[in-house]
């Protein structure tokens, strides 16, 4: 490991020093890539283990320097095991060996850690997987936005499109949310969603979990004459669907989901759109919503910020609240 890359792991942990130090937070993303100074190698700590990720297409060390920097992270952080994430060019088509490797508990470094466990994000807990694929469960990135639901929630009726673990509607229902609707075309992922309600001492009763297509729900919501006074929308960039068969595409259809979620929206509601997609800014994601708030008025609430951990690259994600009257 090269001697540039070794310095970039201090001002990298004095960044965080106070994420590290909150006894509240224990899923921090350690390094972040290029904005860290290591293009193409991303690390996360979720509690004991370390999730690393390498990014084929832009990753700037060879993978012996990214085990020697995974491996002095653990050391510093006193973790116990660190899991690889290779992150293909073409997800779609991933090598299935590739694919296989990811759901391998052998960690790349350390002791073989539990299929599962939680990890606290202030006053709530959420199940994270190191070793269920590409993903573990949780987005960081949203971190400061589930507090944020949290606070707006209050009885308030909350659906939360693209809800994958359910992460937004667990914030939103401890926030006091009178119902909250999670809609997502994973069966497994609502599953998951309501154990994380009940790590919380949740009741998932008076709430509901869709298992369909967004376009799908949409229709059914109208049908029934569904309303909500918040609408959650943290869309993928790219998926293929089996139920419907279809390809989504987030930028060619960001205007018709926009549309969708304000049909169903009260006088006076909130829509928080987010987005991960590099090539939709958020002056784009301001647009759409407007370009389909019909006669409805839309003042664009708030302009949340990323975390502090995911300092230096705004591209990464980006997110608003609009208030439609």
């Amino acid at each position: 490991m090269s001697l540039g890359y070794t310095s970039q792991i201090e001002p990298a942990l004095r960044l965080r020093q106070p994420l590290l130090e909150d006894g509240s937070i224990d899923a921090v993303r350690i390094l972040n890539g290029a904005a860290d100074g290591v293009p193409g190698l991303v690390i996360e700590k979720l509690g004991p283990v370390l999730i690393a990720q390498l990014h084929e297409q832009r990753l700037a060390v060879g993978e012996d320097a990214a085990r020697a920097i995974a491996e002095q992270l653990c050391r510093r952080l006193g973790a116990t095991a660190v899991y690889r994430k290779w992150f293909v060019r073409e997800r779609g088509g991933v090598d299935p060996r590739i694919a296989e490797a990811h759901q391998d508990p052998e960690p790349w470094l350390g002791q073989a850690a539990a299929p599962e466990h939680a990890v606290r994000e202030h006053e709530l807990q959420f199940f994270v997987r190191p070793y269920d694929g590409f993903s573990y469960g949780l987005f960081l990135e949203h971190r400061d936005n589930r507090t944020l639901v949290r606070e707006l929630s209050a009885g308030r009726r909350v659906l939360n499109l693209f809800a994958y673990t359910c992460g937004f509607s667990v914030a939103a229902a401890a926030g006091g949310a009178v119902q909250v609707a999670s809609v997502d075309a994973h069966k497994r992922y609502l599953e998951w969603g309501k154990r994380n309600f009940e790590l919380n001492g949740l009741d998932v009763a008076p709430h509901r979990f869709y298992c369909s297509d967004v376009f799908e729900f949409y229709k059914r919501a109208r049908r029934q004459k569904l309303r909500y006074d918040l609408v959650i929308i943290d869309p993928p960039t790219f998926s293929r669907q089996r139920k419907p068969r279809r390809v989504f595409v987030l930028e060619e259809q960001l205007e018709a989901l926009c549309a969708g979620a304000i049909e169903l929206l009260e006088r006076d509601g909130l829509l928080l759109l987010a987005t991960n997609d590099r090539g939709i800014s958020r002056q784009r994601l301001e647009q759409a919503v407007q370009s389909v708030a019909g006669g409805r008025r839309c003042d664009i609430r708030e302009r949340p910020a990323l975390p502090v951990d995911f300092a230096g690259d705004p591209d990464y994600s980006k997110t608003i609240i609009a208030a439609l009257s």
